[in-house]
């Protein structure tokens, strides 16, 4: 048996155990020469061994650390503070096949937008092979290459830095509607820029610029490549056309090349003017200084953490910020600014707000060339690349007819003569074709002619196919026809004012515009009609007169019309501008009707005024009376022509025209539908629609009866001429001498007093309607109507015989309501004149 071996003593070593902190100073010490500690595991105050700048002896820190997983960061501060950190955990990306598979879908919804802006410019575009290969040719493509062009820029300026980067991801929207229709909405970074390290400031710059300015410079190509695809002439659209907002750098390029046409194209734009405008709005939203936009991380490679994160100034980010979401919210703006404005507001102030990104060496700064060109860089895409307040919206009124903005609204006339032009432009966007009617409202007393190359032998001016690009214009005069008779020269006053009413017909949109002309330096009224203030059985009347420097004026009435109108103001008028009012008397508008008769636009006339100056012959200023067209009432939703007012138009050849609302002008077309029907006919006239009465006519004692609303504009039309009119109201039917009430009737003799020798009254109710006299004035009558006569039966016709009077002006008319025809005498002696 062996003998047992001897166990061997323990070997006891002397160690010494270094923490992470010791390890990080050791090595850090071979590079810096370390000062105080600093708040931190492992952070010193250091400075450069043998005068080294901190920078560079960082890198070569970094390079020894970077295998061990640690990182040193210089931070600010004199001298700077180096601490010792592990380096960031590297955040999963998505895989090759989620990235492949995230950029076929956003592909996708760039070619749905795109098919959408197509089919808008063309709705005869079908859904097909055909629209899916035009939109992902001239939208999504040039889209796609823009996005994947500047993620791979972004790479390789991050990797010239050191930095590793993976690429952006597109997000784009499926929509083609002013709300965003730019297919692309941004572009997202993969890595979180808290966990990328960035070598220094001037790095952090660089890499969030590139993206941008990338996005904005294809943009600006495409922009111009997609206008100079775009016609000028409008597409077959019929629907509110996308007018998307040029930025401008864009205008400034376009317009030395397209002038007046970039507002036009900007109407119906390619889809790659659109794909190029839109990365422009991507770009400069990217440059907002959100938190998470590569806006924000500039502002802390310009300025430092130390000046964005100082208590003042993130006073002023936060007032500046409240006040921009106010104002959006509170302003009629695009939506896409609302939500901006909620996000930066959310990520600027939000309790768990974005990280900052890692700068490594936050000590070193910006130097003043690159800090200047950065700044350049971001003003030229915030300024140039604004894509307005309103960046896409539908267009308003696009199928509006012909516009009247740039014609003008005054014009002053000299020695009996005028010109204007007028210039035809669309409203909106489709191409405009119809008449143009003109017409001389006020100055009754003076005949102006109306001269034109355009105006055809019926006073009617024609225009086709006026478009945006496509305009025309006119040349209107207008000069005083003299006066039959040469002793009127001198007594018409030629210097009243007036104006020129142009009536735009187009289909489907009828609309007129007025020109007021006014003699330059000289006494007349400053409107061309008199304004009805109270339409009373004691009418009053007024105006503003305009006495020229120098002039001095005493106005009166002819004695005559004295009898039934009254100044009511100041008759001696020295120069400046005065109120001019006259007081009707009971009767006086029916005076007027009978003795002035009515203007040619059947408005009453109101009483001449006489201009008196010492030493010089009278003039006579006569206006019409706004409001007073004759009345045609209606009691259902039929009405019967008189047999003497079929026979009266089917021997002049007259259209009868129906006006429900708008301007009152007769039809411009001369292609009117002929009324030749035997026995008993119905013909319903809607709004603007007209019928021909003309020879043959089989048998004008047959029964016509027109089917209109009660309201509106009743005319008697030869040609373009308004020969009668009359305003349809509700009430009962009652002709006088065959035609309705309150106006001149064709066939009737006259008198100096009472207007006609006898008149008859017809019923054309289907009950009885009690008939009454009543007597005004101041003069006697000598003669009156039997009284034996109380009522007018249904569908009765009654001849009266006229009173007669001592007075010197005198006045009869029927008026008819529910309770009842009552007949009116005037009479009265000479008025007093001023």
């Amino acid at each position: 048996m062996t003998e047992a071996q001897p166990t061997p003593e323990r070997l006891v070593l002397d160690n010494e155990t270094w923490s992470h902190r010791d390890l990080a100073e050791v090595i850090s010490s071979r590079y810096f020469v370390l000062g105080d500690d600093e708040m931190g595991a492992a952070s010193w105050r250091v400075r450069g061994h043998d005068g080294k700048d901190e920078g560079d002896c960082l890198v070569e820190l970094n390079r020894h650390l970077s295998p061990l997983g640690m990182i040193g960061v210089l931070d600010l501060g004199n001298p700077p503070v180096l601490s010792i950190s592990e380096l960031p955990s590297g955040i999963p990306v998505l895989p090759k096949w989620q990235q492949f598979a995230v950029w076929m879908a956003m592909f996708s919804f760039m070619t749905i937008a795109g098919i959408g802006l197509i089919s808008r410019n063309d709705p005869d575009a079908q859904f097909g092979m055909e629209a899916i290969s035009q939109a992902t040719l001239s939208f999504s493509i040039p889209l796609i290459l823009a996005v994947a062009l500047s993620s791979e820029i972004r790479r390789a300026v991050a990797k010239r830095h050191g930095v590793a980067l993976r690429g952006l991801v597109p997000l784009g929207f499926p929509l083609a509607d002013a709300i965003w229709p730019f297919g692309v909405a941004g572009l997202l970074p993969q890595n979180r820029p808290d966990q990328v390290p960035y070598p220094n400031r001037r790095a952090l710059a660089q890499v969030e610029l590139s993206a941008p300015l990338v996005t904005f410079s294809c943009g600006v190509l495409l922009s111009i490549v997609g206008l100079s695809m775009t016609s000028t002439s409008p597409p077959g659209i019929n629907s509110a056309p996308l007018v998307v907002s040029a930025n401008p750098l864009l205008e400034h390029l376009s317009n030395p090349w397209l002038g007046d046409d970039l507002a036009t194209r900007l109407q119906w734009l390619h889809p790659t003017g659109v794909a190029g405008i839109g990365l422009c709005a991507v770009s400069w939203i990217m440059m907002m200084p959100i938190p998470g936009f590569p806006g924000d991380h500039l502002l802390h490679a310009i300025f430092g953490p130390d000046s964005i994160l100082a208590e003042d100034k993130q006073t002023y980010i936060f007032a500046l910020t409240l006040i921009m979401m106010v104002i959006a919210f509170s302003s009629n703006t695009w939506l896409p600014w609302l939500f901006l404005a909620a996000l930066a507001t959310w990520r600027r102030f939000s309790p768990n707000p974005l990280l900052d990104p890692f700068v490594v060496d936050e000590h070193s700064g910006l130097d003043d060339i690159s800090r200047n060109r950065t700044i350049a860089a971001v003003m030229v895409i915030l300024v140039a690349g604004f894509p307005g307040i309103n960046g896409a919206y539908h267009l308003q009124d696009w199928d509006e007819g012909l516009s009247t903005e740039s014609w003008p609204e005054y014009a002053s006339f000299e020695d009996g003569h005028a010109e204007i032009d007028l210039l035809l432009e669309p409203t909106g966007v489709l191409p405009v074709s119809g008449w143009l009617q003109m017409r001389v409202e006020g100055a009754s007393s003076v005949d102006w002619q109306i001269n034109s190359k355009c105006l055809d032998e019926r006073g009617v001016c024609r225009f086709d196919d006026i478009t945006q690009a496509s305009q025309g214009s006119i040349e209107i005069e207008l000069s005083i026809v003299p006066p039959h008779s040469p002793e009127m020269t001198s007594v018409i006053s030629e210097n009243m004012t007036f104006r020129l009413v142009v009536l735009i017909d187009v289909d489907g949109h009828v609309s007129e515009h007025s020109v007021l002309f006014e003699s330059a330096d000289s006494t007349s009224s400053i409107a061309p009609l008199w304004e009805l203030v109270e339409d009373t059985s004691t009418p009053r009347i007024c105006v503003k007169m305009r006495v020229s420097e120098g002039d001095y004026v005493n106005l009166s009435l002819h004695s005559h019309w004295a009898a039934f109108w009254s100044f009511e103001n100041e008759t001696s008028l020295a120069e400046g501008t005065h109120d001019l009012c006259l007081r009707g008397k009971f009767g006086a508008f029916h005076y007027s009707s009978h003795h002035l008769f009515r203007d040619e636009q059947h408005l009453l006339l109101g009483p001449p005024i006489i201009l008196g100056r010492d030493g010089q012959q009278d003039e006579w200023l006569s206006m019409p009376i706004e409001g007073t067209m004759p009345k045609l009432h209606v009691s259902g939703e039929e009405w019967k022509l008189p047999e003497d007012m079929v026979s009266w138009m089917v021997s002049k050849q007259y259209s009868l025209s129906y006006v429900e609302s708008g301007p009152v002008f007769c039809p411009s077309t001369d292609v009117i539908p002929e009324v030749n029907a035997t026995g008993d006919w119905v013909r319903e006239l809607a709004d603007r629609s007209s019928i021909l009465f003309a020879p043959p006519y089989e048998n004008p004692s047959e029964t016509g009866t027109i089917r209109i609303d009660n309201y509106g504009w009743l005319l008697v039309c030869n040609g373009t001429h308004i020969v009668k009119l009359w305003e349809v109201t509700e009430g009962p039917e009652v002709l006088i001498n065959g035609f309705p009430s309150g106006s001149t009737f064709p066939g009737s003799s006259q008198n100096p007093n009472l207007g006609f020798i006898g008149f008859t009254i017809e019923n054309r109710e289907n009950y009885s309607m009690p008939l009454s006299m009543e007597l005004s004035g101041d003069a006697g009558i000598w003669s009156m109507p039997s009284s034996d006569i109380s009522a007018v039966g249904p569908m009765e016709t009654l001849q009266i015989e006229p009173a007669t009077t001592s007075g010197c002006c005198s006045a009869f008319w029927v008026t008819a309501d529910e309770d009842g025809i009552t007949i009116h005498y005037a009479a009265r002696s000479e008025g007093v004149v001023p």
